[in-house]
């Protein structure tokens, strides 16, 4: 008789990957499943090999040449006589375009990936908004972001995900790409990781695509790609927009970031800051369609060299039925995508290196802070802010008690690499006003 088990596959020690053939800049923990024995052990078998980086794909094992790929073959399908085996799955989401009309169900989707008991092992996947939108931040402030007036008027969705990040205009020409993964302890927030192979497969179209500041892909100093995270429990999503042929026009119209943003990244505008990329495509692909494109990702991330070998799963009825259940549960009305407009005495904002733009609307009677809320792009939708701002309410509008304050609220935890003085600096200082 024999029993489920489930083996982690996290590195492999002494895997020399520019000599194996692997690529190095795919990467992400793995999952196998598999039969055993009864008697041979747990069902959850752990496989304690090291490596770095940890290696994305059977496919890319299976494809290796030498030593390491042969041993790790014969211990998975010999040793623990393997029926089968799955590390990372391409999921199809194309049954759903009748839903995907809606940002939210977009938004939903990718929770439900994140909290779905069905899906253990990393997944990838794309989306093509069938129309423009614009998606903010967990923790921004749509009232200092988004051009309301405008988007009313072009009839422009506006929808808040569940991630962090900063706001993003997405429309038909625009290609989003994600991976959820299980937290391996190193892998969450290394958005690096998860877009490299989005930037090889550019290079081989031409495009000298690079990583840039903490989650923007650039082409010329130009954005072309953002990146956002979202993390549940110990498993988390990791993805970007891809920037094909978006209406820049109309994205420059609707977006509004605080001129701080754009300060810290030396720009002017919106348009002078994003770009597409298919004016960056050798001739030859110049007139590459998304399908094309998705294609080429996917032979990348999964190390082969046919389409047929990706394994894929196509999303049923049933699965879309448990992505509603999560939009109607998540979005019970304008509340949550609009919050609560700022009223306060004062609206600063900066950004630090690394972290992203942080912002704080205050009000101060009698040199006391009265009242405070948090906003930014930072990706850290899993931070306490109401702690925070708890803690600087009622305290002396002064250094050292906002220090103080700030020193107790675990600020790395909530928002990221920020120091109490830092925070009681943006307070305190004129320079840092948003109005």
């Amino acid at each position: 008789m024999t029993q489920r088990a489930k083996i982690a596959l996290i590195e492999i020690p002494g895997l020399d990957l520019n000599q194996s053939g692997l690529d190095r800049s795919v990467s992400c923990s793995q999952h196998i499943s598999t039969t055993v024995p009864r008697g041979l052990g747990d069902p959850h078998v752990s496989v304690n090999f090291r490596a770095t980086p940890p290696i994305m794909g059977y496919n890319a094992i299976r494809q290796s040449q030498g030593s390491v790929a042969l041993f790790f073959e014969l211990f998975c399908n010999r040793l623990l006589q393997s029926e089968e085996l799955i590390i990372i799955r391409y999921v199809d989401i194309s049954s759903g375009k009748d839903y995907l009309n809606r940002p939210i169900i977009t938004d939903s989707l990718s929770k439900f990936f994140i909290t779905s008991p069905k899906f253990t092992e990393p997944i990838f996947y794309f989306s093509r908004p069938p129309q423009a939108s614009v998606v903010i931040g967990l923790n921004q402030d749509v009232y200092s972001e988004v051009n309301l007036n405008f988007i009313r008027d072009q009839k422009i969705q506006l929808s808040r995900r569940f991630a962090g990040g900063g706001a993003v205009f997405v429309d038909p020409g625009n290609l989003t790409y994600v991976f959820i993964d299980n937290d391996d302890g190193s892998n969450y927030g290394d958005f690096k990781r998860y877009a490299q192979p989005v930037i090889s497969t550019l290079k081989k179209l031409g495009v000298d695509a690079k990583m840039t500041g903490r989650n923007d892909l650039t082409v010329d100093g130009k954005k072309i790609s953002g990146m956002s995270a979202l993390k549940i429990g110990d498993r988390f999503l990791c993805g970007g927009t891809l920037m094909v042929d978006v209406d820049l026009a109309k994205a420059a119209k609707a977006l509004t970031p605080p001129k701080v943003k754009l300060q810290s990244k030396g720009i002017k505008s919106v348009h002078s800051r994003v770009t597409n990329i298919r004016q960056y495509f050798d001739p030859k692909y110049k007139n590459i369609t998304f399908e094309e494109l998705e294609k080429r990702i996917l032979l990348t991330v999964f190390r082969v060299t046919d389409i047929r070998d990706v394994p894929t799963y196509t999303m049923t009825d049933d699965d879309w039925k448990d992505v509603l259940k999560i939009a109607d549960q998540a979005y019970t009305g304008d509340d949550f995508v609009m919050g609560t407009k700022p009223n306060d005495d004062y609206f600063r904002g900066r950004h630090f290196d690394g972290v992203g733009t942080v912002e704080i609307s205050f009000s101060v009677k009698n040199d006391v802070v009265t009242h405070a809320k948090i906003y930014g792009d930072f990706n850290n939708p899993n931070g306490d802010l109401a702690a925070i701002e708890n803690h600087i309410t009622n305290v002396p509008f002064a250094k050292d008690s906002l220090e103080e304050a700030f020193r107790i609220s675990n600020l790395e935890a909530n928002i990221g690499k920020v120091t109490p003085p830092d925070m009681a600096d943006l307070m305190l200082k004129e320079k840092y006003d948003l109005k």
